[in-house]
């Protein structure tokens, strides 16, 4: 049966980059769903290597300002019969419309979905004890990556948090970005960023140049990323989770063809029309 209940409304007032080996570590998540538990978080642990490479890099407090300015809104919807106990909860993801101020986060906030965004379906789960889980499923996700706006798709996507009627805590969602779409989105964003980075950060382009400017004309380009030795380890895919036929149906093929990804969020109550109200 689908999940019943009532429609709880929250907006991401806080969403953590690992930053550092230890955050990768705690966002990590079993994104395949393999039988050993692992946890998975390859993309945290390159932005661990590269904000340990490179002094000062920012790469938190530009997503901060994204967020607390309203240019960043990721909006929930979390379907159950008791915020705390539920076998059987949906967790709705949807991208937001810039917002007009700042918000507050103190639950008087308005926001609107954006109509022109794919629609993610609901991931479902169980609560217990105040703790959601669940997945896997999809979603569209937003981001800054020092500065640059990225909206990423997420397949088997899971996610955890400790809820209640007052919003989340400790909540860290992941899934899978496919070898292409981290080459044609993720990649080309962080170049971007680091290359914005060298012409307005004199401290931070010294150690980025040396790291990464393979052929020292003052540009990080695509191929010096996946080029550059220290890096080579950190961009190879880690995950099976489609099959031949292009499929979710992980460690069906043996191929390596997503890179897994995990992030800390936190939510809080606020109002907007949603599918279902």
């Amino acid at each position: 049966m689908p999940p019943t209940g009532i429609q709880y409304h929250f907006v991401t007032n806080e969403l953590l980059l690992p930053t550092t080996q230890a955050q990768s570590q705690e966002f990590a998540l079993n994104i395949d769903g393999n039988s050993q538990q692992h946890l998975e978080n390859k993309v945290g642990d390159l932005l661990a290597l590269l904000t340990s490479s490179v002094p000062n890099l920012q790469l938190q407090p530009t997503l901060d300002q994204a967020i607390n300015t309203g240019q960043l809104v990721t909006l929930h919807v979390v379907k159950a019969d008791d915020p705390l106990n539920d076998p059987s909860v949906s967790w709705s993801i949807f991208l937001g419309q810039k917002a007009q101020s700042s918000p507050k986060f103190d639950g008087s906030d308005k926001f609107v979905i954006n109509p022109a965004a794919p629609a993610n379906p609901p991931i479902v789960g169980l609560l217990k004890n105040g703790h959601f889980s669940g997945g896997p499923g999809t979603a569209r996700m937003q981001m800054l990556l020092l500065g640059q706006p990225v909206e990423v798709n997420l397949i088997g996507l899971r996610l955890e948090a400790d809820l209640s009627a007052k919003g989340c805590a400790n909540g860290k969602l992941g899934g899978g970005v496919t070898v292409d779409e981290f080459r044609s989105t993720l990649l080309p964003a962080l170049a971007a960023g680091l290359n914005q980075v060298i012409k307005t950060d004199k401290a931070a382009a010294t150690p980025l140049l040396q790291a990464l400017d393979s052929d020292h004309n003052g540009t990080i380009t695509l191929q010096e990323l996946e080029n550059n030795p220290v890096f080579m380890l950190a961009i190879s895919p880690d995950l099976d989770l489609l099959d031949a036929s292009g499929k979710f149906n992980p460690g069906q093929d043996g191929v390596k063809d997503s890179y897994s990804i995990g992030f800390g969020f936190t939510c809080v109550p606020a109002a907007f029309t949603a599918p279902g109200d």
